[in-house]
């Protein structure tokens, strides 16, 4: 902070904290608009630059998310894998406790 005026709050009313809570409250939704509005003008930048709109990128980035390779399977059950990534399953968690490695279940 550069502002090095302080506020002896115990001084102040119920209306006056209400008031400083309430300046801060809008202050806070301004400054996290600006950082999103920011975030996105460099997003649309970042798109120009490579000739391409952000849908396009939005686009390319599921089917990316969506070819996540499987990195582990459930020897018990096929269909439970992960990816590596993110909250193991309780599937894994609980054979790590029965003792079981992670390398066991390495696709």
């Amino acid at each position: 902070m550069t502002n090095n005026t302080t506020i002896n709050l115990e001084s102040l009313n119920v209306a006056e904290l209400r008031a400083i809570t309430e300046s801060a409250q809008q202050l806070i939704t301004q400054k996290q608009h600006q950082r999103l509005h920011d975030a996105y003008v460099q997003f649309e930048k970042i798109a120009k630059d490579n000739g391409c709109s952000i849908e396009e990128i939005l686009k390319a980035g599921e089917s990316l998310e969506k070819k996540r390779s499987i990195k582990y399977r459930n020897t018990e059950n096929n269909n439970d894998t992960w990816t590596g990534r993110g909250r193991k399953p309780t599937w894994l968690i609980e054979a790590l406790a029965a003792g079981k490695n992670l390398e066991s279940f390495t696709v």
